[in-house]
């Protein structure tokens, strides 16, 4: 047995775990503080805006600050914001950047070296930052135009990383990308601006309100990103989500979705009631990106135009032949020893090495490697040919 390699599947148990925690404290906390905040109203007889809630069967009252004890000290969130995007990271380098060719590379996209695509995935995380820290500085745009325009520099992310890389690395990467600038928006702008108001607070000064509003616009930003990155995240346990040609689109659509949910929900929260129009708009992107990522079913069986495709299009092939297609594109990785680097066992505990596993699962396998590009991961193995493809459906309609 590999210690080393076991060792290593239990530490990206250990930081998925970490990473999963750390990023429900963070959005957790971003999310119910907004509502708080949105919650506050002054009362009859106290201007201050203030908001009562309630917590584990106790009543709590919060009320804006305009003062502060220089030995009381500040509650906010920022070390959860720093763990999840550190963790996410460590990730990202365990697993996606220390087997390549099976999450990042596909050939029919970019043919590239290992370390290329490993150097193309890392580097690039801290340019989106500073592009975006640039669009929101020099632009001149504010409110929803710097929405939209945040919007759009999202959109330009997923098209270029899904052009780039395999859907199986391009959707977490975009993920990826999303969160740095969510943390670095902590890191440069909101922490630091929560840092100086609270010494204004405390030397009894008028805060500076602008420096608060720049604050709060990249605040908002991480409301609308929180969603998305999420999803992005979690993606890679569905393949079926990012194999199709239209990828890149999807990706746009799922963002689109997602950005009209928390407007949505931001609006509602202020009190104007429900936009039916952003509601029937979020659906229908999400539908329309579901819909272009899920596999596509076989065209209808055409006539035999020769004797030799009559005869084959009514032998039901064997399972020891559909068992041989399967082994040559699916066993590098699931099998009870991987040829593929960095595995440890049978990917997803499917070993296609075993006829009664190829069985059980025929359906999964004609979703994933003959209706769609899901499975093999084309930096692993190369993808099925249209006489393997058409084999397999025989083969899976005879076993009905």
């Amino acid at each position: 047995m590999d210690f080393f390699a076991v060792a290593l599947d239990d530490l990206a148990l250990l930081l998925r775990w970490a990473h999963v925690v750390a990023a429900i404290v963070w959005v957790g906390s971003a999310f119910t503080l907004l509502k708080l905040d949105l919650a506050m109203k002054p009362r009859a007889m106290d201007p201050t805006p203030q908001t009562l809630f309630l917590n584990a069967g106790a009543g709590s009252r919060l009320a804006r600050a305009h003062d502060a004890d220089t030995a009381e000290k500040a509650l906010n969130f920022k070390w959860e914001a720093y763990a999840t995007w550190l963790s996410g990271f460590a990730l990202l380098c365990l697993l996606f950047c220390a087997a390549p060719r099976l999450y990042l590379i596909d050939p029919a996209l970019w043919d590239a070296q290992p370390w290329a695509a490993v150097a193309a995935a890392l580097l690039p995380l801290a340019l989106s930052w500073l592009a975006y820290d640039a669009l929101c500085k020099r632009s001149g745009l504010t409110g929803d135009g710097l929405l939209w325009a945040l919007f759009g520099f999202s959109a330009l992310l997923a098209l270029v990383l899904t052009h780039l890389f395999a859907g199986r690395g391009a959707f977490p990467l975009i993920g990826a990308h999303l969160a740095t600038i969510m943390t670095a928006n902590i890191a440069h702008v909101i922490a630091p601006a929560q840092k100086r108001r609270l010494a204004s607070l405390r030397a009894g000064l008028p805060a500076d309100e602008t420096n608060a509003k720049t604050a709060g616009a990249r605040a908002l930003h991480n409301q609308y990103l929180a969603l998305p990155t999420i999803f992005f995240m979690l993606s890679g346990h569905a393949p079926l989500l990012y194999a199709g040609p239209n990828s890149g689109v999807a990706a746009v659509l799922f963002i689109a979705g997602f950005f009209l949910i928390r407007r949505l929900w931001l609006k509602f929260s202020r009190g104007r009631g429900v936009d039916g129009k952003l509601g029937v708009a979020a659906a229908a992107a999400l539908l329309l990106a579901f819909a272009l990522s899920g596999p596509t079913p076989p065209p209808a069986r055409q006539a035999a135009s020769t004797a030799h495709e009559a005869i084959m299009s009514a032998l039901r092939p064997s399972l020891a032949q559909a068992r041989e297609v399967v082994e040559v594109h699916c066993a590098v990785c699931h099998a009870a020893h991987p040829q593929m680097a960095g595995l440890t066992h049978a990917a997803g505990g499917l070993d296609f090495t075993k006829a009664a596993t190829i069985v059980a699962q025929s359906e999964a396998i004609l979703r994933a490697a003959v209706y769609s590009r899901a499975m093999p991961p084309p930096g692993a193995a190369p993808g099925l040919g249209a006489e393997e493809k058409s084999l397999l459906i025989r083969w899976a309609a005879s076993t009905d």
